[in-house]
């Protein structure tokens, strides 16, 4: 795993800690559009997929009039969003080995430009492949693909750091190494079945993996 080209980055759960907001936020909307009472647990696989996506599994008919909606929901809990701990410092400290850092993410492109907590470290990232409807969404590998052709780099040179499923499934689709960001609320080991899968608790552990400390 040391020495890897390239550092590829999912967001929400692993550079910004977004998931008790957008899950929120759909609660807050699927009751005040359609009346309909969530539990956080039944809205927990959102997290990770479009948003599209995540409202076609619930069935919404007028899907982008209530994206609007949820995306309004969210920017009314900006204050609770944050950039999670020593992320800053472990993007730095990989630049300084030159190597390249993309960001791969189910979010569309607009959802990108309106974070404002986000856009404080966007400057770091040589890539940034969002969502659109050209490409199937994570755990297909089209995302990761495009992000290493424009990279001009092989698989077995990248990593993809991630917090669900999606991520691990779009990284194994087309072989590159996957890294579980473990650094959540939660003990994300649990949503796997690889027990073998490799695990970072904090964000500096990555340097371990990748440039040996």
């Amino acid at each position: 795993m040391h020495q890897k080209k390239c550092v590829l980055f999912d967001v929400d759960g692993t550079l910004v800690d977004t998931e008790k907001v957008t899950i929120e936020a759909l609660k807050i909307t699927m009751k005040e559009l359609y009346n309909r009472d969530y539990s956080k647990n039944e809205l927990n696989f959102a997290v990770g997929l479009p948003g599209k996506h995540t409202l076609h599994k619930l069935d919404i008919e007028n899907i982008d009039a209530t994206l609007r909606v949820w995306n309004e929901q969210i920017r009314k809990f900006i204050n609770e969003v944050r950039i999670y701990p020593q992320i800053e410092e472990t993007l730095n400290s990989l630049k300084n080995k030159n190597i390249k850092l993309g960001i791969v993410t189910s979010r569309y492109g607009f959802e990108v430009k309106e974070d404002i907590m986000l856009n404080e470290i966007l400057h770091h990232f040589d890539l940034i492949v969002t969502y659109d409807e050209s490409l199937r969404p994570k755990p297909y590998p089209d995302q990761l693909l495009k992000a290493l052709k424009e990279l001009n780099k092989n698989p077995d040179e990248a990593v993809y750091v991630g917090d669900t499923n999606y991520d691990y499934g779009c990284a194994k689709s087309c072989n590159v190494d996957f890294l579980l960001a473990n650094w959540g609320e939660v003990d994300r080991r649990d949503n796997f079945d690889d027990k073998n899968i490799k695990i970072c608790n904090k964000p500096l552990d990555l340097l371990d993996y990748i440039i040996g400390g």
